[in-house]
């Protein structure tokens, strides 16, 4: 395979993988809320908390994400 299309394939699969997780993220914080709150009583009130811990994770996931492949290409090891 050409090292171009090798490059652009595995920048596909990077973002791919960050949207996965942020997406994910957040759909984990909002289930874990929404379970919260029906079980004890407060809508919507865990909903909104972990709503946010869930974008903050996401988030985070995409600096991990990015800095990860920042290192491997200052490294050149593609």
């Amino acid at each position: 395979m050409k090292p171009d299309r090798q490059n652009l394939f595995h920048s596909l699969a990077m973002i791919s993988g960050m949207g996965i997780s942020v997406v994910l993220a957040i759909a984990i914080g909002v289930w874990f809320g929404l379970t919260l709150d029906r079980w004890l009583g407060t809508k919507p009130w865990f909903f909104y908390i972990f709503l946010f811990f869930g974008i903050a994770a996401g988030f985070r996931n995409i600096q991990v994400i990015a800095g990860r492949e920042i290192r491997r290409d200052d490294n050149g090891s593609r």
